[in-house]
């Protein structure tokens, strides 16, 4: 496994830890969210540990959503959605970048 593969790894899994925190949120949608997001990022974790042909996309599904989760934390005024925005955009690009087999040759 490369280094990247690993990063990847380990910043989703801080991203599921992360979501884990929002147990503590006084809002319903995000006690319900945070839980759901954590369990979808050991998921994908698990899928690219395994090296699943599902593993890296797993994990650029996860990050989107948690991306969108940040922008709307954002906009509502949560706290912590700063270190979601940077974990989701990092997990994104390491496993896009992890899985260099899954690019397609351009052809004319």
């Amino acid at each position: 496994m490369g280094i990247t593969r690993w990063a990847a790894i380990a910043v989703t899994s801080l991203m599921g830890l992360a979501n884990l925190g929002l147990l503590a949120s006084s809002h319903l949608a995000l006690k319900i969210l945070g839980p759901v997001l954590a369990v979808a990022a050991v998921a994908s974790v698990v899928g690219l540990l395994t090296k699943r042909p599902w593993g890296t996309r797993a994990v650029i599904a996860v990050g989107a959503a948690n991306l969108i989760a940040a922008i709307a934390g954002a906009l509502a005024g949560v706290n912590g959605w700063p270190v979601g925005l940077v974990l989701s955009g990092l997990a994104i690009v390491l496993a896009a970048v992890s899985n260099p087999g899954s690019r397609r040759a351009v052809t004319s």
